[in-house]
């Protein structure tokens, strides 16, 4: 993956890249992985607001859960 920007605070860490033509942002706390979600349909814009809401604290674990993409 192409990291193209990272959010950082404190504690949290999002890296927003490309893999092949789909943008995904990994999102880490404590420097520790807490996951990835892929927004194949979705503005950069779009994908940077959601990289901010998770270092701001509007995006838990919980939604990175619901949305990650999970091995079938």
């Amino acid at each position: 993956m192409k990291i193209l920007k990272t959010f950082r605070n404190d504690t949290k860490t999002a890296n927003i890249g490309l893999q092949g033509e789909t943008l995904v942002v990994e999102f880490y706390e404590n420097q520790r992985r807490v996951g990835e979600i892929e927004y194949p349909n979705n503005s950069y814009a779009y994908v940077e607001d959601a990289a901010e809401n998770w270092i701001l604290g509007v995006m838990t674990h919980e939604t990175i859960k619901n949305y990650q993409k999970t091995a079938a």
